[in-house]
């Protein structure tokens, strides 16, 4: 039974109760926003999900193949170089390094035979390591680093060939990685020319830079999918892209008239006590540069300088704007022209002339140089006309070679002259030409009047044997008549035959030229002592196959052009007769030939015998047969030169056999007592071909006296630097 006071008890305690005890409220708003947020928070990763697996389905994909798979670059092989001749100048070889992990030089397993007789051996890769080394001819020091279990990472300088490590292949611990070497033949004087690379493979000069396009080749790929240890596996479901090749691209230099060129010169360097000099020798018939030379210091220049490097020229200059005059019947050969006994005053400056005349005429002052007779022809022509002419042979302008930084020289124009400038430019002076300008010009003239431009290019070639490029003769413009070409080649002959050039005089042949000895610009000045000696020859004179520019700085001593940079043009020609690659028509050269007179024979002394005998018992005679007999002659008899030639030989009935050409045999000569360059002379004025082999001593193989056919290679062992 319920009291009747008790719920109003309860009642009131329940208050109490709820008086002591904090409310709880929900605020509906906060509850709305906290529900908002996981809604929104939900959404954005379905979103996100969506937008990886949906939208950058394959930025991640990509990602993901990266992660095991790499596209590795395919270096392609760089394009050949080569001369005139098929010879290789320039090539690129695959080659390998190796990389050594010492600490991973663990025994091997290895599977040698097939079939029954298969058979699985362990092996000791570090003993194998080790021989293999030793026989690659590596260094202890290396070989040692490679074993120092305390090294993690040990790369070989050395480069090999894939057959020498092949048998290293597959060690483990060790890696062959290929690389790509460019590997340079060719002569030091023409290194220059074929530029360089930088380590990354990229040109940096010369034709390496220039033919760039055509050498680089394309990049290939190959897909390399990558094991959870960092292992490399080709995988056959991505398709590898091959690399393709440079193209093969050959020159116009000819290798053995380019080494003929550079030992000429060394010969004229030691001889006259030059600091450098050039040469450059040009195909009259198709501008070809056949031969680029330059030495400054002692050492072959690092461009090519008869290229890059201009120079007052001197009197070499004197001919082209005489031969207009001469075209232009100004003038005529035989008109007579004061010449003042070699002193002239114009604009208040003095002409000398070292060939002293009161008169001349116009063919001698061609043949002796007459700085006078030549300001006062010029002087009958407007400064615009003598500019005009000069500019068309091709000076103050670019030749158009395939080769970077070419100087175009400095002509002035008319309105920069000076009263004096005009009999200053048509001697040489006031003006600056690069070797190959003047040969140009003077090719001009050997070819019957067309200015042609120069190229160092002869074809193109796929490495399949594709051709892709041939050059072609190209004619810049006319600018002499072949009548007034005939007469200047006629008047330039005199000079070398009876004028200031007779030590370019050949005996067989005809050669023109013209001498220039020009004092050079120091510091803003000309200096006293100081020369620029050239020489501007074609050879042969009637129908000329070679356009020679010799020039000598600085020589010691006789210093005229027609005397030291001559005798350099002497010595390549008769060097380039004896060698049977050097670009010449034999032919053409046999039907020109002159007879000569042969020598009588001089009896020898008692002292000659004796020296005779002392030097057959030298090293390199021992080996020699008997020399034959020499046939007695009993009084001066004429001979014809037998010249060299490439052409097939004739029957009884004057027509051409189809059988390869006559080669005469002959004795290998003594090198003995010469240095290495002497001696490469002495064996291609003999006639034969020479390749450079390491020795101990300047010797040949075969040695001295052995009889070969003209033409042939021989050894020349040279020591090692």
């Amino acid at each position: 039974m319920t009291h009747p006071h008790s719920a109003p008890l309860h009642s009131a305690q329940s208050r109490a109760e709820a008086e002591h005890q904090p409310l709880v409220t929900v605020s509906r708003g906060r509850s709305t926003f906290v529900h908002l947020c996981l809604v929104l928070f939900g959404a954005g990763i379905v979103a996100r999900a969506a937008q990886v697996q949906v939208i950058e389905h394959g930025l991640w994909a990509g990602k993901a193949t990266d992660q095991h798979m790499r596209d590795e670059t395919v270096e392609p092989l760089r394009g050949t170089l080569v001369d005139a001749s098929g010879t290789v100048l320039v090539e690129t070889r695959e080659q390998m390094r190796l990389v050594i992990e010492p600490h991973h030089l663990r025994p091997a397993v290895r599977k040698t035979g097939t079939g029954a007789a298969r058979k699985v051996d362990t092996i000791d890769t570090r003993s194998v390591l080790r021989r293999g080394l030793r026989d690659l001819r590596v260094g202890d020091e290396w070989v040692k680093r490679a074993l120092d279990r305390k090294r993690k990472w040990v790369e070989l300088p050395h480069r090999f060939a894939p057959s020498d490590v092949e048998r290293l292949k597959g060690l483990p611990g060790v890696s062959i990685k290929p690389v790509l070497t460019r590997v340079n033949s060719t002569p030091a004087g023409l290194r220059g020319v074929v530029g360089v690379l930088d380590l990354e493979g990229e040109p940096r000069s010369g034709l390496e830079l220039e033919l760039h396009e055509w050498l680089r080749g394309e990049s290939g790929h190959m897909p390399v999918v990558r094991d959870g240890l960092g292992g490399r596996l080709e995988s056959p479901e991505y398709q590898r892209v091959e690399a393709r090749p440079g193209h093969t691209v050959t020159l116009t230099i000819n290798q053995s008239l380019q080494e003929i060129a550079e030992e000429a010169l060394a010969a004229a360097r030691e001889r006259t006590g030059a600091s450098g000099g050039d040469v450059v020798i040009v195909d009259p018939r198709d501008g070809a540069v056949l031969a680029l030379a330059g030495v400054r210091d002692g050492k072959p220049a690092y461009t090519s300088t008869p290229i890059v490097e201009a120079y007052e020229p001197g009197s070499v200059l004197k001919p082209f704007v005489l031969a207009k005059l001469l075209e232009r019947g100004v003038t005529t050969p035989e008109e007579v022209v004061e010449t003042d006994n070699g002193l002239w005053s114009y604009g208040g400056y003095k002409l000398t002339d070292t060939h002293k005349a009161e008169r001349m005429s116009v063919f001698q002052v061609v043949q002796h140089s007459s700085n006078i007779g030549t300001a006062k022809l010029s002087l009958r022509l407007p400064p615009a006309d003598v500019y005009q002419i000069l500019r068309d042979f091709g000076f103050g302008s670019y030749t158009g070679v395939s080769y970077p930084s070419e100087s175009r020289g400095v002509l002035p124009l008319p309105r920069e002259w000076k009263e004096v400038t005009r009999t200053r430019i048509p001697i040489g002076y006031g003006i600056s030409a690069t070797p190959l300008q003047v040969a140009l010009a003077y090719v001009a003239i050997a070819n019957g009047g067309e200015l042609l431009q120069p190229t160092l290019v002869r074809a193109v070639h796929r490495r399949s044997g594709e051709p892709l490029y041939q050059h072609r003769r190209t004619v810049v413009r006319r600018v002499l008549t072949q009548d007034a070409a005939a007469l200047m080649r006629r008047m330039l002959k005199s000079v070398v035959d009876s004028g200031t050039a007779q030590a370019a005089e050949m005996g067989s042949f005809d050669v023109g030229g013209k001498s220039g000895t020009a004092r050079r610009v120091v510091q803003g000045g000309y200096q006293q002592g100081l020369y620029n000696s050239s020489f501007a020859g074609m050879f042969p004179a009637e129908d000329p196959q070679y356009v020679i520019v010799a020039r000598l700085i600085d020589p010691k001593g006789t210093y005229y052009g027609g005397v030291v940079a001559g005798e350099a043009v002497h010595d390549i020609l008769q060097a380039a007769l004896a060698t049977r690659d050097a670009s010449l028509d034999g032919d053409a050269l046999a039907a020109i030939a002159r007879p000569i007179a042969a020598p009588l024979p001089k009896p020898r002394t008692p002292e000659q015998l004796r020296v005779a005998l002392r030097d057959s018992l030298r090293r390199d005679s021992l080996l020699a047969p008997a020399p034959r007999a020499p046939e007695p002659v009993a009084a001066p008899a004429m001979v014809v030169v037998d010249l060299p030639h490439r052409s097939a030989a004739r029957g009884p009935d004057g027509g051409r056999n189809t059988g390869e050409a006559v080669r005469d045999p002959r004795p290998v000569p003594s090198v003995y007592g010469l240095d290495a360059r002497r001696a490469a002379l002495t064996l291609h004025q003999a006639g034969f071909q020479v390749s450079l082999v390491n020795g101990t001593v300047v010797r040949t193989r075969p040695a001295a006296g052995v009889v070969l056919q003209s033409g042939a290679t021989v050894q020349l062992e040279v020591p090692k630097p």
